[in-house]
């Protein structure tokens, strides 16, 4: 693992812009984490990465009335109008033991879809071949198991090109989006995996294993990013948790 680390974003505020007349998207503010290397950057090997696809959640997030964003950023770290965080992480993912069988594998709890959780023994072993920014799992009343989080960074400028993504959301949708009129983040409306615009692909990316879009999905208190992970690591994953994961190659 790198010893020196360049702080990325994790949290991207997006908020409406008029260009030509079609809605887009611009970052207002990008906030920080420890999990990209600062090392140079060479070629950037786009198809290096994939796409994790979830095949199922597991387990409930605390507490319920937030979603589990209370514990992760604080009760003023999210807007409580769209679901979306408004800072870094700062608190512990807390899962609700109820319900859930010890902890096995990795998984991504309900609500919570930008959050990959890992058994402690997984965690050790990707940490040690990875850049990861790894937050233990707390639990609701009764331990079941040592687990972590991946808290995933926020990398590059715009991942799709806004206007084939804007067409693809009215396809589907009839609509594109819309931008919350609390906290004022634009918000794509949610699209499966293979119905997305081709990625564009940035020079930050080489120096991260996992990352985040800066694009914000999402519909009434949902809001989530698109991942994409590093295949080795993404391999190491889905074979710990093949009821879980599944890869999908990205266009």
């Amino acid at each position: 693992m790198a010893t020196s680390q360049l702080k990325t974003s994790s949290v991207v505020e997006n908020r409406t812009s008029k260009v030509a007349g079609r809605e887009g998207f611009k970052p207002a503010h990008r906030s920080t984490s420890t999990a990209c290397s600062v090392g140079a950057v060479g070629p950037y090997p786009r198809m290096d990465f994939v796409h994790l696809g979830l095949r199922r959640n597991r387990g409930w997030p605390w507490p319920e009335d937030s979603w589990g964003l209370d514990s992760m950023f604080g009760e003023t770290g999210w807007c409580h109008s769209c679901g979306t965080p408004l800072q870094e992480q700062s608190g512990s993912l807390t899962l609700q033991a109820g319900g859930q069988s010890p902890v096995h594998g990795a998984w991504i709890p309900n609500w919570r879809f930008d959050a990959i959780c890992l058994e402690k023994s997984i965690a050790d072993r990707v940490s040690a071949e990875f850049r990861l920014d790894l937050r233990p799992v707390a639990w609701r009343r009764k331990v079941i198991g040592a687990a972590m989080q991946i808290v995933t960074p926020t990398v590059g400028p715009a991942w799709f090109d806004p206007d084939q993504l804007r067409d693809a959301a009215i396809a589907r949708h009839g609509s594109a989006g819309a931008e919350c009129s609390e906290c004022h983040t634009w918000r794509w409306l949610p699209l499966a995996f293979e119905q997305l615009p081709p990625v564009r692909s940035d020079a930050s990316w080489e120096r991260c294993d996992i990352l985040a879009s800066p694009e914000w999905f999402g519909d009434g208190a949902r809001s989530f990013r698109e991942i994409l992970v590093r295949r080795g690591l993404a391999e190491l994953i889905a074979a710990a948790s093949p009821k879980d994961f599944k890869i999908r190659e990205i266009s």
